[in-house]
C-alpha cells in the first residue's frame, strides 16, 4: 500500500517588498508591511492649512474609528475568525489580530494572487471557489478516513504489533514511509475518522482571508462565508485546545513531520499580550460587518 499522496503544498506567504515592488516569493513579509497608496485610500488626509480642532477633529477620529471597526480586528467574530488560523498567520510574520493579517492594497493583493498560484493552484474567482469547495466536501481528511480504514482492516489481519513490518513485506514500503502509516494507524485508532478535521476547516478559513487580500473575494464576501464555515466547525470542538489539536494532528498527517515548532507558536500566542485566541472559543458567532 502507498500513503496517500500529498498533492497541495504548505500554505505560506513568501511576500517580499523591496521599494514598493514585488520583488519574490522567498520569505516571509515583516510584521509591519509596506503600504502602497491604494492601502491608505481609507484613510483621513489631512492639509496642512486646515483647522483640525474642535468639531472637525472628533469628526476626523470617529472616521478612523469606524473605518477600524469595518476591519472587524476588535469584533468578537472576526476575532475568532482570525484565531483560528493564528498560528500561520504568525509563522508569516503577520497581524494575526487583522482580517487577512495586513493593510489590502494592489502590491499585497499581486503578492497574495503569485502565492495562491504557486501554493493552491488558485489563479481567479472560478479556481478560489473550487479550491474552497474541495477543502470543505473532501480536504486531507478524507484521505486520512480512507487511509486509517484500510490500515484498521489490515491490523485486524495481522495484528497490530506485525502491522509496521507487514508493510514494509507485503507492500514494499521504506521504514519511513511504514512509520508514518503507523502514526497515522495510531492517530485514527485513538482518535477516529474526525481526527484532522480542524485542519481542513481552519485552512479553509484562512484561504477566505488570502482570496480577499488577493481580490477574488470581496470583503463581506469572505466574511460572510467565514461565517457559516465557523458555525459549522465551533460546535466540532469545546475549546481552542481542542480546535488546534485537530489542526496540529492534520498538520503531521499532510507535512509527514512533527508539529512541535506549530505547537511552540500556538504556546507563544497564548502568552502573548494580544493574545489571539483572548476571544472565547464559544462566543455567540454573528454578522458584525
Amino acid at each position: 500500500m502507498k500513503k496517500i499522496s500529498k498533492n497541495l503544498v504548505v500554505v505560506t506567504l513568501s511576500i517580499a517588498l523591496a521599494a514598493s515592488s514585488l520583488t519574490g516569493c522567498g520569505a516571509a513579509p515583516a510584521s509591519s508591511p509596506s503600504k502602497d497608496s491604494a492601502s491608505d485610500a481609507g484613510a483621513v488626509s489631512k492639509d496642512t492649512g486646515a483647522d483640525t480642532s474642535g468639531d472637525t477633529a472628533k469628526e476626523a477620529a470617529d472616521d478612523a474609528s469606524e473605518d477600524k471597526a469595518f476591519e472587524g480586528a476588535e469584533t468578537d467574530t472576526v476575532q475568532w475568525f482570525n484565531a483560528s488560523y493564528a498560528i500561520l498567520t504568525y509563522a508569516n510574520g503577520q497581524d494575526y489580530n487583522l482580517f487577512g493579517g495586513a493593510e489590502p492594497g494592489k502590491v499585497m493583493e499581486m503578492q497574495y494572487q503569485a502565492m495562491l498560484d504557486s501554493a493552491w493552484g488558485v489563479t481567479d474567482r472560478t479556481s478560489a471557489d473550487e479550491t474552497l469547495d474541495w477543502i470543505l466536501t473532501e480536504g486531507h481528511r478524507e484521505d486520512f478516513m480512507i487511509t486509517g480504514e484500510l490500515l484498521e482492516q489490515m491490523a485486524a489481519e495481522c495484528g497490530e504489533e506485525e502491522l509496521e513490518n507487514y508493510l514494509i513485506v507485503e507492500f514494499e514500503e521504506t521504514p519511513e514511509d511504514a512509520e508514518f502509516d503507523m502514526m497515522t494507524y495510531n492517530m485514527y485508532k485513538e482518535f477516529g475518522e474526525t481526527a484532522i478535521d480542524g485542519w481542513d476547516y481552519c485552512r479553509a478559513l484562512s484561504l477566505l482571508s488570502f482570496y480577499y487580500m488577493a481580490g477574488y473575494y470581496t470583503k463581506e464576501e469572505a466574511l460572510d462565508k467565514s461565517l457559516e464555515i465557523a458555525e459549522t466547525v465551533q460546535p466540532l470542538f469545546t475549546s481552542w485546545d481542542e480546535l488546534i489539536d485537530s489542526y496540529l494532528r492534520g498538520y503531521e498527517y499532510w507535512a509527514e513531520e512533527d508539529s512541535s515548532e506549530r505547537r511552540a507558536l500556538y504556546e507563544e500566542l497564548l502568552a502573548a499580550d494580544d493574545n489571539p485566541f483572548r476571544v472565547d472559543y464559544n462566543t455567540t458567532l454573528e454578522k458584525t460587518w
